[in-house]
């Protein structure tokens, strides 16, 4: 259970930092190149001498971390144009809500995965708890033209959950393999942030500006977006629970605790629905969790 909070922590550390980095003066796109960079830097320092990269290349699980790594980057580009489009409320609830895909995918086909009654009513009322949560801004403003954009943001983050699930359930035997699965997407992403920041600036559409907030802040999100992951792997391989149940209780708590944290730290108002989505979530772990 360790591992489900750290991944927890971490996860919401994510979140602050994004929240904070306007107030350092940090470049973000740039400080998210430097995270995965120093992500995926994390797991390969760990590899033991006599671990070497080249005699795993074969493996599916690292094959698939590599290719998850392409939806991480994607899916930000994404997530940032849908924001400014329709609005970040419906960015952000498109990611929290794929978390059907992975619940779903693993109660109909993993044998000792159970869909009991009760399990089903908490992840109903988990998506209710987000929709609460997520509640839109009057700026917001839906626009149909560009619903194609959530849509694949949905997908895209249900198959990442989904692939680090499946991989992460006993198929990763070593230690040396979880830092290396942990790395995998952040060095394919890391590879691609520096051709788009590279291509946009010789094509004079970006600028890069990096001063030393922007390397500190991406240090500090690198660091804690590999822990997010490696102890998420963490929490899949020790088996303490269904994997159908692990994945709404981490989504709720990664929720719940940057609701409460971003009320105290940034004063943001803590809403009647917020409230009320907040209940139904501790509700709906409850649930899951039995």
């Amino acid at each position: 259970m360790i591992y489900l909070l750290l991944s927890i922590l971490s996860s919401t550390g994510i979140f602050l930092l994004f929240r904070s980095f306007p107030k350092w003066n940090v470049d973000t796109f740039p400080a998210i190149i430097i995270n995965y960079l120093v992500a995926c830097t994390c797991g390969i320092l760990m590899l033991s001498e006599d671990f070497h990269i080249k005699d795993q290349l074969a493996e599916p699980w690292l094959q698939g971390g590599l290719m998850v790594g392409a939806l991480f980057i994607t899916l930000f580009y994404l997530m940032a144009y849908t924001a400014q489009k329709m609005g970040v409320a419906v960015s952000s609830m498109a990611t929290k809500m794929s978390m059907v895909i992975p619940i779903a995918w693993f109660m109909i086909t993993d044998p000792s995965d159970s869909a009991s009654r009760l399990k089903v009513a908490g992840v109903v009322l988990a998506l209710a708890s987000v929709l609460m949560i997520s509640e839109r801004s009057k700026k917001d403003q839906f626009q149909a033209k560009f619903l194609l954009f959530p849509l694949i943001i949905f997908v895209g983050s249900g198959i990442i959950d989904l692939v680090i699930g499946h991989f992460s359930d006993g198929q990763l035997s070593q230690r040396n393999q979880q830092y290396l699965f942990t790395s995998a997407p952040f060095f394919t992403s890391g590879i691609l942030g520096i051709l788009f920041l590279t291509t946009g600036a010789a094509l004079g559409k970006t600028k890069i500006r990096i001063n030393g907030a922007t390397i500190l802040g991406g240090i500090a999100l690198g660091l804690v977006n590999f822990a997010s992951i490696f102890f998420l792997v963490n929490t899949f391989d020790a088996r303490l629970m269904e994997r159908s149940a692990i994945i709404p209780i981490n989504n709720l708590g990664i929720i719940m605790l940057s609701a409460l944290l971003a009320a105290i730290l940034f004063r943001e108002k803590f809403t009647k629905k917020k409230i009320v989505g907040i209940v139904l979530a501790i509700v709906a772990i409850c649930l899951v969790s039995l």
